[in-house]
């Protein structure tokens, strides 16, 4: 049996848009991550745990961000998903699409999966993009 989403459709899309932005910010202290969360590194599948691990990935990532847009937002708790766009410090565009579990505290699971189109067209950017080595 499923469980009962403590908050409603709009409070979750609220929390996934509020994720997003935060890559233009740097400032990831008002997402709400569950104690519990989890994010897969799109690349090297690696798992971070807890809400410290998390932050500090994608804060770091965030330092190479100038812009995000959201396209869309669908939540069906327990999942979410949002395809969404950001722009490096070097001007590429990244299309991504995350998949998202939620609990009652907020983000629990991130899955960000890369539009392959920029990895074509820069084949050589996205890792150190990523890691922040030699960008």
């Amino acid at each position: 049996m499923l469980a009962t989403p403590t908050m409603d459709k709009e409070q979750y899309r609220e929390i996934l848009e509020t994720y997003f932005k935060a890559f233009k910010t740097g400032d990831f202290s008002q997402v709400k991550f569950s104690s519990n969360i989890q994010f897969l590194s799109p690349i090297s599948q690696k798992t971070f745990d807890g809400v410290e691990a998390v932050t500090n990935f994608v804060s770091d990532v965030s330092t190479r961000v100038t812009e995000v847009n959201i396209l869309s937002t669908t939540v069906d708790y327990p999942t979410a998903s949002g395809v969404w766009q950001m722009k490096t410090t070097k001007g590429t565009l990244y299309t991504l699409n995350n998949f998202f579990r939620l609990d009652e505290q907020g983000i629990v699971y991130v899955w960000p999966m890369f539009d392959p189109k920029a990895i074509v067209d820069d084949p050589e950017g996205l890792i150190p993009w990523l890691t922040g080595k030699g960008y």
